[in-house]
């Protein structure tokens, strides 16, 4: 008796699924979105991710950045607590795991751009991204422009716009990290 209902359950099944496809969602759309909306978006992710770090939003810098930058903060934790020349700066800043060394970063790096530059986040946050350039290089993915070099890249993740420094900070990381070791992993990272 068991066996009987399982074919018919299986083409009920199909059915149902055939006929959901043909069915229109109200409100739901299945156009892609054009050049000039996507490029919106990776200035508004852009936007905040600038925003974040000036203003030391490490949740909001964490949303924004790719795991492979946040992946790249934690090596760089690594070396930082490995390295004697740091160890007493982190120690004295109570920095204890990657995202207290994050905050930290952050700190001191939006601390030098603010002096650099003395406007609000929001000013330099909103400058950052009306004056960067972006050149796709796929449908999910682009590099950001600043000046004349790339200083990030814009991933398409989950239907959201990330923001991967991870180059930029390879090559400030690098200038600083003795230990032939880490300067290799991260090198390859």
């Amino acid at each position: 008796m068991r066996g009987r209902g399982f074919p018919g359950a299986l083409i009920l099944l199909g059915w149902l699924m055939v006929a959901s496809l043909s069915l229109p969602v109200e409100g739901l759309t299945y156009d892609k979105p054009t050049r000039d909306q996507t490029e919106k978006a990776i200035r508004a992710s852009v936007y905040d991710m600038m925003k974040a770090f000036l203003m030391v939003d490490v949740q909001s810098f964490k949303r924004r950045a790719t795991q492979r930058t946040l992946n790249l903060v934690s090596l760089v934790y690594e070396a930082a607590r490995e390295d004697p020349r740091f160890q007493d700066e982190l120690r004295t800043a109570r920095v204890t795991n990657p995202d207290e060394f994050l905050r930290f970063f952050l700190q001191g790096m939006a601390n030098q751009y603010l002096q650099a530059a003395p406007i609000s986040p929001e000013q330099a946050a909103k400058r950052v991204s009306t004056d960067a350039g972006v050149s796709f290089t796929t449908g999910s993915e682009a590099k950001i422009i600043v000046g004349d070099s790339e200083f990030a890249r814009a991933k398409l993740v989950a239907k959201e716009w990330k923001i991967d420094l991870t180059e930029s900070l390879k090559k400030a990381v690098l200038r600083e990290v003795t230990s032939p070791e880490m300067r290799a992993r991260i090198k390859s990272f």
